[in-house]
C-alpha cells in the first residue's frame, strides 16, 4: 500500500518500523536482511530526530526506505467491497467508511487489502485509514534525512510478507506485547488473523514447568483456528506453522505442538534471533522482494 511515493532506484534498501515506543531499522543488501538499530522513543514527535541521527550514524543516506506503521497509528475496517470498477475503487473507498470514523475523510489517506472470498459474506476488503498529516510527516522526515520513500505499509501486511507466496497456507504465531497473534497466509494473501491472550507469561519459563498449561492451551487455540479456516475459508492444505516467540525451549515447544496438532511446527528465524519488532521491519523488506 502507499507505494512509490518519491522513490529513486538504489541498490540497497532499509525498512523503518515506527511504533509508539520504539523505532527499528533493518537493511537489505544483496538479498540479506540485517538488523541495524532499535531505539526507544517517547512519542512520534521524536521519530524524525532519532531517524535522522541513525541515518547519519549508520551512513544510510541515499537508501530507499520501506516504512511499517505500528497499530496505534492507523485504523482498519472490514467492509463490503464497493461495486465499482477497480480503477474507481480507491476514490470510492473513503466514502464507504466515512460513517465509521470521526475525522473528515478529506483529511485521511485510505487504501485497502483484499479479503479472501467467503460465500456467506460476499466480496470484502479491509480498508486502511490514516491521517494525511502523518503520511506527509513521514515523507518529509525521510526526505530530510537524505533518503527516498519507497512505501508505507502496516503491521498485518508486513507479517504477511514473512510467509512468502505459496500455494498451501502457512501460519505464523508471533508474540506481540501482551498477546499472541496467529496469522494465516496463502498465495501471499492474508487470510485470517486471531489474537490469543494468556500465554505470554508462560512462554519465558522452562517448558517442563508449564508444559501442560502452555502446550495444551496453545494446541487447543490453534486447532480451533485451523477448524475455522477449514470450514469457513475452505483452507485445508497447511504447509507449516512457524513460531516467532521468546521461549527458552522453542525447539522442544515446536516439537510438542507438532505432535499434538499433527502438523509441521518450526521456530521462525531462530538462528537470527529476531524479536517481534525486528520481524515486522524484516517483513517490509521481504515484501519489496516478492
Amino acid at each position: 500500500m502507499l507505494k512509490n511515493l518519491f522513490t529513486k532506484k538504489n541498490q540497497t534498501k532499509i525498512s523503518l518500523y515506527l511504533s509508539e515506543k520504539q523505532i527499528v531499522i533493518c537493511h537489505l543488501d544483496q538479498g540479506k536482511v540485517t538488523l541495524l538499530a532499535k531505539k526507544t522513543v517517547q512519542s512520534e514527535k521524536q521519530w524524525a530526530e532519532i531517524f535522522s541521527a541513525l541515518v547519519s550514524e549508520l551512513q544510510l543516506s541515499g537508501n530507499q526506505v520501506s516504512v511499517v506503521l505500528g497499530r496505534d497509528f492507523y485504523q482498519t475496517f472490514d467492509i463490503e467491497k464497493p461495486k465499482v470498477d477497480e480503477s474507481e475503487l480507491l476514490t470510492t473507498l473513503p466514502f464507504s467508511i466515512k460513517d465509521l470514523i470521526s475525522e473528515s475523510i478529506f483529511d485521511q489517506v485510505v487504501d485497502y487489502i483484499d479479503v479472501p472470498f467467503q460465500p456467506r459474506k460476499g466480496e470484502q476488503v479491509t480498508a486502511i485509514c490514516l491521517p494525511r498529516t502523518r503520511v506527509l510527516m513521514i515523507r518529509d522526515m525521510i526526505l530530510a534525512a537524505g533518503c527516498h520513500l519507497q512505501s508505507i505499509t502496516i503491521e498485518e501486511v508486513a507479517l504477511t510478507h514473512l510467509l512468502g507466496v505459496h500455494e498451501e497456507a502457512n501460519i505464523l504465531l508471533s508474540q506481540q506485547q501482551n498477546e499472541l497473534v496467529l496469522t494465516v497466509v496463502k498465495q501471499g494473501q492474508l487470510y485470517f488473523t486471531h489474537r490469543l491472550r494468556g500465554f505470554n507469561e508462560l512462554l519465558p519459563l522452562p517448558l517442563e514447568q508449564v508444559e501442560d498449561a502452555l502446550v495444551d492451551g496453545l494446541s487447543l487455540e490453534i486447532q480451533r483456528a485451523l477448524d475455522y479456516i477449514s470450514s469457513q475459508l475452505r483452507v485445508n492444505t497447511i504447509g507449516a506453522l512457524y513460531l516467532a516467540v521468546v521461549c527458552p525451549d522453542i525447539k522442544l515447544l515446536s516439537e510438542k505442538l507438532g505432535v499434538y496438532l499433527a502438523r509441521n511446527v518450526l521456530p521462525y528465524a531462530e538462528d537470527e534471533g529476531y524479536d517481534f519488532l525486528s520481524l515486522i521491519a524484516y517483513g517490509a523488506l521481504m515484501g519489496e522482494e516478492q
